[in-house]
């Protein structure tokens, strides 16, 4: 299983909060399991259009 923590970045106080975390539950892949996750995360997690969020999985930030 993956689990991939989701964090807010606060541009202002230049800091990022966690504010969620995934956890993939799929046995198999299906070629676009890491996608998919990241697709759900920017969905799910971001609160405003203008909102950056970071998602880290496997010491990998991607910024979204």
């Amino acid at each position: 299983m993956t689990t991939i923590t989701v964090y807010s970045i606060d541009k202002a106080r230049e800091r990022k909060e966690q504010v969620g975390t995934l956890v993939e539950r799929r046995k198999t892949d299906r070629g676009n399991n890491i996608v998919g996750l990241l697709k759900l995360a920017a969905n799910r997690f971001k609160l405003s259009p203008g909102q950056k969020i970071q998602v880290e999985f496997g010491g990998i930030l991607v910024e979204l």
